[in-house]
């Protein structure tokens, strides 16, 4: 699993396998990168990223919480099939939905268990 910047400037593309064995490097990665963007605007693309499960909802979370509490402007792109589903389960549909429709800095954060 990696992340890498897309040229724009804005969009963080994430690729690979989000796993149990990814998501904490990952998360710890993301954290760095969304705490250096204060005050700007990232997308977070999901589009290559080849298998997600569970950990790959709360990466999202986390990197939600990680981006309000820096003022980003967080918005999630490409998202793979089957996190909605995953979403659903876990009652953050509608925050996933908002998510990859509109920036979260505007965007209540559900917690564990709402």
């Amino acid at each position: 699993m990696k992340a890498r910047w897309v040229p724009d400037g804005k969009r963080l593309r994430l690729e690979g396998e989000l796993d149990f064995a990814s998501v904490l490097p990952m998360r710890d990665e993301l954290d760095r990168y969304l705490t250096a963007s204060a005050g700007k605007q990232v997308i977070l693309d999901l589009s290559g990223v080849t298998r997600i499960n569970s950990v790959g909802l709360s990466l999202l979370l986390s990197a939600a919480r990680t981006a309000q509490a820096s003022n980003v402007q967080l918005q999630a792109d490409g998202l793979p099939a089957g996190l909605m589903s995953m979403a659903t389960v876990c009652g953050l549909d509608a925050w996933l939905e908002t998510l990859s429709a509109a920036t979260i800095s505007t965007t209540e954060i559900p917690h564990a268990g709402h």
